[in-house]
């Protein structure tokens, strides 16, 4: 079962949303108080333990109920909507109504109620459980992290479904068992989000979350910094999740941008049998998610009444370049230069950008200023400088104006020539001359022959001296070409032909021989 549309009555800063068509992944960006939250709260009222003041009915708006209509889709829709919402007679009609209903003062809690259109009536329905199996919502909102985690492990714990992590022990615990079925894809997460495995430990009250530190000392999850808590509770999620909606607020924060690629590898896999409601300020999330086929992407703006009272809008953003790449613009992703590139390069060693953009480009392919070249600093960083590239460009819809328009060149070194094999492997539609070394396993030996005793010397250095070494190395030969230019565009056709050649082949693709 999966959540088909939404649409959201007097509910906080929402008049009236229209409807709103999801998907399997579902990303919605924004400014900070714009609306963002409220429909994910919105979603979560289905189920107990979602929390709501009488002041969330919307002011001014005349009336005292907030309605949420939520319709749903499935193979076995009548079955779900009976299981999940206790339904006491078939329900004719995929969509419940979530009513939300103001109390007399604003702190008092509302009393929401659940209904399901059927036909010309409603029937009643009941809020959906907060303890597995019988969830249909994992809830990670900001307000997750918790003063302390319940040290006290039962069955009731490791069910239960609640909005923040307090029972963090007896959820990781279960997963630390390695007769568990889903233990090895939880050591697989930690491995690759947080970079270690967690397990449960005897602490003096009770249990707690941590690594073992010797035979007789532990590290505690509370002394490894905010962040790793709030990872490992959307770990253990993910792991559990199966036929389930998902509502995530801010995913980003408290997270290493390599950590936060490898969630978002899950939620693609997962959302192949889950869905997704994400809220986000980050462009890493929406590139990499909203590249996907099964995923949407909503704007929410928010405008002030005269008397104070906030209403938002909620829009999904087009199909087109020019909207997705709006979006990106909204969240700070430097795009002013995004028309004015014919292709890309990447390269491995900033002392082959230097030489090749400030040189060899203007010497022998002026043409070619039109091509970003970009140094990866790094053998190990090339495949995730294209895969950025690449689902930036599937994301923005212009990947196929870009197909065959981009280049990596590494250094001839077997550590080079793995790297390159690896990308041809990875990206098959794509012809394997765009991914090649070169012939020299050092940049340097391509510098003209008067520079030869100097870069025999300076390679030879050892692994710590070598980089400042070879830095200084490419300032003296850049400001050898700087004062005799003439000399050194000659010198470099003769030293650098092969790189020289390679710049005109690519020429010739992106412009033609005009």
């Amino acid at each position: 079962m999966k959540v088909r549309s939404l649409r959201i009555a007097n509910w906080k800063s929402f008049a009236d949303s229209g409807t709103i068509e999801l998907d399997d992944i579902n990303l919605i960006v924004g400014r900070n108080n714009s609306g963002k939250s409220a429909v994910l709260r919105a979603l979560y009222l289905m189920q107990i333990g979602a929390e709501a003041l009488s002041s969330d009915v919307r002011l001014f708006s005349g009336e005292r109920f907030s309605a949420i209509a939520t319709s749903f889709s499935g193979g076995d829709l009548i079955r779900d909507l009976e299981k999940y919402f206790r339904i006491q007679q078939t329900p004719q009609s995929d969509t419940v109504i979530t009513n939300v209903q103001r109390q007399g003062a604003d702190h008092l809690a509302p009393a929401i109620t659940l209904k399901v259109e059927n036909g010309e009536g409603n029937i009643g329905a009941n809020r959906i459980s907060h303890t597995e199996p019988n969830n249909f919502i994992y809830p990670y909102l900001a307000r997750r992290k918790v003063t302390a985690f319940d040290t006290q492990v039962d069955g009731d714990r490791v069910k239960a479904v609640t909005p923040d992590l307090r029972n963090l022990t007896a959820k990781v615990l279960r997963l630390a068992d390695s007769t568990y079925g889903k233990h090895v894809e939880f050591t697989k997460l930690c491995d690759q989000v947080l970079g270690f495995r967690v397990g449960v430990y005897a602490a003096e009250n009770g249990q707690k979350v941590g690594r073992s530190v010797g035979p007789h000392d532990h590290i505690p999850i509370e002394a490894m910094g905010e962040g790793v808590a709030s990872q490992l509770g959307l770990i253990v999620d993910l792991c559990m999740a199966d036929g389930n909606l998902l509502l995530i607020e801010e995913l980003e924060n408290d997270i290493h941008p390599q950590a936060l690629k490898a969630i978002l590898r899950v939620i693609v896999e997962k959302s192949a049998s889950n869905q997704f409601v994400i809220s986000t300020h980050n462009n890493i999330v929406l590139k990499y998610l909203g590249a996907e086929s099964n995923a949407r992407i909503f704007t929410v703006a928010s405008t002030f009444a005269e008397n104070g009272v906030p209403t938002s809008t909620i829009e999904q953003v087009e199909n087109t370049p020019a909207a997705r790449v709006e979006v990106l613009r909204q969240l700070g992703y430097e795009l002013h230069d995004f028309d004015f590139h014919e292709g890309y390069l990447f390269l491995e060693e900033s002392s082959a950008q230097t030489i090749i953009r400030d040189y060899l480009v203007r010497w022998f392919t002026p043409r070619l200023t039109r091509l970003q070249i970009v140094s990866t600093s790094g053998v190990d960083r090339i495949k995730p400088f294209f895969e950025d590239f690449r689902r930036l460009f599937l994301f923005t819809h212009l990947e196929s104006h870009y197909q065959g328009r981009a280049w990596v060149v590494t250094d001839g070194d077997d550590i080079g020539k793995e790297a390159i094999e690896k990308l041809q492997k990875t990206y098959k539609v794509w012809e394997p001359d765009h991914f090649r070394t070169w012939s020299e396993a050092d940049f340097e030996r391509y510098y003209p022959a008067r520079f030869k005793e100097r870069v025999d010397n300076v390679l030879a250095l050892n692994h710590h001296e070598k980089p400042a070494a070879k830095k200084q190395l490419l300032a003296e030969v850049t400001q050898w070409c700087d004062d005799n230019e003439d000399q050194a565009k000659a010198a470099f056709a003769a030293s650098a032909a092969e790189v020289v050649a390679f710049l005109q082949e690519i020429d010739r693709k992106l412009f033609g021989t005009r």
